[in-house]
Formats: C-alpha cells, structure tokens, sequence
C-alpha cells in the first residue's frame, strides 16, 4: 500500500506542470580558412581539420550542426568543397575540410552548433552525382525533387537547410547557381527542390537538415533577390556591403540571457555571375541585447561580386545554459536550477501542437 501511495504522488507532481522538456546546447564559429598562403597559393586537393573543444562538457554525445556563414572563391572555374564533422565526444569534435579545386577559396567561415536535445534531429544527405540527373547536366532552368525523412515523432515540426559542400561545374556558365525550396513538412518527411540555371552543372550537393518539434527552438529560410534596397549587382564601390535584412519576434525566454541565446545562420542558396569577379557571400546577424525580442539576419555580399539572388537559413534557441521547460496547458514555466526564471501564459498564436503537450 505504501508503494501504491509513492507512485501516485509521483504522478500528482508531473500533472501540476505538464510535460517536461530539457536540452544542452552550444554554439561556436572556426576561421581555419582565412586567407592563407595554403589556401590562397593552393595545392589541390586540400585536406585540413580543425579540433574543437567544447567550452562545457555535455551529458551525453551531442549532435552537431555545420553551416557555412562566409565564404570566397575565385571566379571562371569549377567549384568543389565539403565540410563534415567527425569523432564526436561529449568533450568536443572535429571539422573536416576539403577542396578539390580547381577554384581557389580562400575564405570560409563555420559556424557549428552542438546540442543534446530529444526535441531535435540533424541529417546530412549527399546527393551523388547519379542523383542529381536533371541538375548535372543541359541548359537553361532545371529542377529536381527529394523527400527528406524523418522519425515520426514530429506532429509539427520546423526543418531548415545548409550547404555544407557541392560540386560545380561551370566553365561554360554564366552564374554559379543553386536555391533550395523546402515544401510543407508532415510529421515524417517533407518535398525538397533543388534548382539551377543556365550551364551551371550540379555534380554532387551535400545537405546539413536540421528538424525540430520544440516551441522554443525557431528556425527557418529567407531569401531575396537584386532589388532597390540591397543592390547586390551594384559593385561600383569595392568597399560597400550590400545586403538585405530579415528580423523575427522571438519568444520572451531569448530576453533573460541574450547574450548566451544561440543564433546560428549560414548559406543555403546563391545565384552569382561567374565570369565578373570572385564570389564573396556572408551571413550573420546583429547581437540581441537586454530587453530585445527581435532577431535580425543579415546576408549579402561586397566587393566585385555580382549577386542576383541569396538565400539563407538560421536556427535559433534560448540561453545555450541547461534549463528545465515545463507546459501545462497554456502557461510554461521555465527553471533554472531550482529558481523559476520565467513563467506566462502562452499567447495564442501559440499553438497547443507546438508545445507537445501531453
């Protein structure tokens, strides 16, 4: 009878807050390519890797994000890079770059996020050149459709997309090309489109997917294309930054730490004049300060690089910090420790499927 008791006191607790959700997560940036005389006097292929350590040890082995937030490589030639990771701990990893050549790229900057989190899931597909049919060959706007999955455990997720390598033939191109068109998610899989143009020839394309079911955790893709406010083929002046903005509301939580909120963008799409000059792309955004409840993406170009269209993607998350979640109903209670930091009523653009109440 005594045991009978503990167990049912154990299940009036868990009812007083709802469904419980807990996460670890970290987020850095690596510069290992940053004009070099190895990089920009190269001898191809080029095979380098860069051990990072995590700043706190994790519980349990991470799951690790890559995606590119700057890259640079020398126009009329073909493209081929990849970046991967390996030999994940719960102390830190490794990224894994190489180039092929015979474009030389001299910058590239990774942004990396690290997470123990049962809300979330990371993939990276390889699209082979025997996949990619319609892309790798022809003239002129071509297409190809994907079906990315996932474990059903979802009921409404968000996916987002990174390029974190390609092959690029574009010797008789115009524009080095590439958008990525993600559909409506279900709760296993969603429709990927990949497209190109002109004599663009897409050989291999590697895709870092990032899949999330928590209310807390926001991600996404924007994009745009030459216009009157950021002037992507104006390279009349070298030194000008030409680029567009996006800014997002973010849930009350990303106001308590802002300066530990991870916010993580890079590239997932471009369209750039390959005989002109050299390519030069770069995401990042402004940092949240005390108070704000905005998010603000920057992406864009400068220098002689002619940009008709970008495309970026961004993953964001609370204080990277470990803190306990608790829903119940329409209110969320949000711990650290044993301290409530912060406690409200959902408001109701909050959908009760995004909150995986149980």
């Amino acid at each position: 009878m005594l045991y009978l008791i503990v167990i049912l006191c154990i299940v009036n607790s868990s009812a007083q807050f709802g469904s419980e959700y807990y996460s670890e997560w970290q987020s850095g940036i690596d510069r290992t390519i940053n004009k070099q005389s190895e990089f920009t006097n190269p001898s191809f292929p080029i095979r380098q890797y860069t051990q990072i350590v995590f700043p706190r040890r994790f519980s349990a082995r991470p799951q690790v994000l890559l995606m590119h937030e700057e890259i640079q490589w020398s126009k009329g030639k073909n493209i081929n890079y990849q970046t991967y990771v390996s030999d994940i701990t719960i102390n830190g990893f490794y990224i894994n770059y190489v180039i092929w050549g015979p474009a030389i790229i001299p910058i590239m900057s990774v942004r990396w996020i690290a997470i123990v989190d049962d809300e979330a899931e990371i993939q990276y597909v390889q699209y082979s050149y025997e996949d990619l049919y319609q892309l790798r060959q022809g003239f002129g706007q071509r297409s190809q459709d994907f079906l990315i999955s996932y474990y059903p455990k979802y009921p409404a997720p968000k996916v987002t997309a990174f390029i974190v390598g390609a092959d690029f033939e574009i010797i008789d191109s115009l524009y080095t090309s590439i958008q990525i068109v993600m559909g409506i998610p279900t709760s296993s899989s969603m429709d990927v489109r990949f497209s190109t143009r002109d004599f663009c020839h897409v050989r291999s394309l590697t895709v870092a997917y990032f899949i999330s079911n928590n209310y807390l955790t926001l991600a996404g893709s924007v994009g745009a294309y030459h216009n009157y406010f950021n002037q992507y083929l104006d390279n009349s002046n070298k030194l000008a930054i030409r680029a567009q903005k996006f800014t997002r509301i973010v849930p009350s939580i990303y106001t308590l730490e802002p300066g530990n909120n991870i916010l993580a963008q890079g590239i997932s799409g471009f369209d750039v004049n390959t005989q002109i000059g050299s390519a030069y792309l770069r995401v990042t955004c402004e940092p949240m300060i005390s108070y704000s409840s905005t998010y603000t993406l920057i992406y864009g170009t400068r220098g002689e690089t002619l940009l008709s269209y970008m495309q970026a993607s961004y993953v964001l998350h609370p204080p990277g910090s470990p803190y306990h979640y608790y829903y119940k109903n329409y209110d969320w209670i949000v711990l650290k420790g044993d301290q409530v930091v912060l406690k409200e009523k959902v408001q109701e653009e909050k959908k009760i499927s995004e909150l995986n109440i149980k």
